[in-house]
């Protein structure tokens, strides 16, 4: 494995199938533990990856598209906004019989397990409610770490990651690997080709090594899988797991906190599902995120949710976050009884995995439509022979419809709400956004920039009552809309 360094010294472990934790008995996942020797000042990772081809060059687009004029927009809200004010509301806004938002088991920590899409997944959203809490960075940690090592778009509690291009991603709601085997972000990470790798870096953001004993939650096969480790750029180990097809769990246990792993599969097929690391005792908020780019709430539609028991042996979350939507309304055409029909089966399969854990939907927020310059001039061009008006809030009416059904699936199963579409300001706040200074949207008006998923995260807070209070300081700052 040239591709991290590895020592030349190699110990040859075969270990077969254990039931370390009583799995037939208690449904967990089989354990197997392996005793690993941390290193000294062991050096940072090193991909090695090939050099990315150059990209071609691209020519400059005759007509480029571009945001609509602001005057444009202002015209086609007003109709909008009478048409949406002779709608009824979809369900009141308390919902009778929820659990409250911030209650929790313990009271010492706050466990969060947020779903969510490419909103939640780049990390800026939740990044900044860590920040409202007012908690230090020791006080906020993760248990479990989603199957997505080196997606584009995601941020992860890791230093940083490895990975060679042999590696197939298996989200849930796209595919059918994903759903019938499960991980506790609803993504798997799987490569039938031997000789593929990855390394991960296990330190805080201070360049400090945390953990001395991780969890690597796989899925066994009905045949042999032999894996070289190595931590801390060590002596390599050679392991082969046999036993039974299902749910384990490959767990490292070190004296001295572990820096960094290293893992090549020698003969596979490996499905990974993720990380999983004790809470430190000083942890105050426990925030799992597992959000994917791409992403919909047809993900816990998909599952059975007692193949997720191997993961979940007790309630594991005070409050979960589902937070879809925004690709759910990308979908042409848009049917509102056919994406009811997919939530309200979704948010029943996620009920039914957790029944006794208070809930909360956030539905997404508003979007805007891209013209093409020759559009907004009422030229000519090959795609546009004639100018057509356009309607530049399709999405904002798609969007709001979408929050309209979360509020009524919300109301079904005891969820609360939130609506990044009403916190923005509802239709055309897209646009207004986008012009904001600085920019809280991006230039495609789908996603947001770093202080727009700051803002929204300021805004949710104000509205949910989210900060240094929950955790025993009163000293909250005010958020002016």
């Amino acid at each position: 494995m040239n591709h991290v360094a590895l020592a030349k010294a190699t110990f040859c472990l075969v270990l077969a199938w254990g039931s370390a934790l009583g799995h037939a008995q208690s449904g967990l996942a089989a354990m197997i533990r392996v005793q690993v020797q941390a290193q000294s000042n062991p050096p940072d990772l090193q991909c090695g990856l090939p050099p990315r081809a150059p990209r071609p060059e691209r020519q400059a687009d005759p007509d480029p598209v571009e945001w609509p004029d602001q005057a444009e927009v202002d015209k086609q809200v007003p109709a909008f906004r009478e048409a949406a004010s002779r709608m009824p509301d979809a369900v009141p806004a308390d919902v009778p019989g929820a659990l409250p938002l911030w209650s929790r088991a313990n009271a010492s920590v706050l466990r969060m397990g947020i779903w969510g899409d490419s909103h939640l997944a780049a990390g800026f959203f939740t990044q900044e409610l860590q920040r409202l809490s007012r908690l230090s960075p020791e006080q906020v940690g993760a248990r479990f770490v989603p199957a997505s090592w080196g997606r584009p778009g995601v941020r992860l509690p890791l230093r940083k990651t490895c990975v060679s291009p042999d590696w197939l991603f298996e989200p849930a709601h796209a595919q059918s690997a994903g759903a019938a085997h499960p991980s506790p972000g609803l993504v798997n990470m799987s490569s039938v080709q031997d000789g593929a790798w990855l390394a991960l870096d296990f330190r805080n953001a201070a360049g400090r090594a945390e953990h001395a004993q991780i969890r690597l939650l796989y899925q066994q096969t009905d045949r042999p899988v032999t894996l070289a480790l190595q931590v801390d750029a060590g002596p390599e180990q050679v392991i082969t797991l046999q036993g039974e097809e299902g749910s384990a769990v490959l767990e490292l246990l070190s004296q001295e906190a572990m820096s960094t792993l290293a893992l090549r599969v020698i003969q596979g097929p490996l499905r990974l599902q993720g990380l999983e690391w004790p809470v430190a005792p000083q942890v105050r908020l426990q925030m799992d995120v597992f959000a994917y780019p791409g992403a919909t709430a047809g993900g816990w539609r998909l599952v059975r949710p007692e193949s997720l028991l191997p993961w979940w042996p007790q309630p594991p979350y005070d409050l979960v976050v589902l937070a879809f939507g925004t690709n759910e309304g990308n979908v042409k055409p848009f049917s509102a009884q056919a994406y009811r029909q997919m939530l309200q089966a979704a948010v029943s399969q996620w009920r039914t995995a957790f029944p006794l854990t208070a809930c909360l939907l956030i539905a997404p927020g508003d979007r805007g439509v891209l013209l093409r310059r020759s559009q907004k001039l009422g030229k000519s061009s090959p795609r546009h022979t004639e100018r057509t008006a356009s309607d530049l809030l399709r999405f904002t009416r798609v969007h709001q419809e979408i929050g309209r059904i979360q509020k009524q699936v919300a109301q079904v199963h005891g969820c609360h709400v939130w609506s990044m579409f009403e916190a923005m300001g509802g239709a055309g706040s897209a646009y207004r956004w986008a012009r904001h200074n600085p920019p809280l949207m991006a230039r495609d008006l789908i996603h947001f920039t770093v202080p727009g998923y700051q803002r929204l995260a300021q805004l949710m807070a104000k509205d949910l009552g989210w900060g240094p209070a929950l955790f025993g300081d009163v000293s909250a700052p005010a958020v002016s809309r």
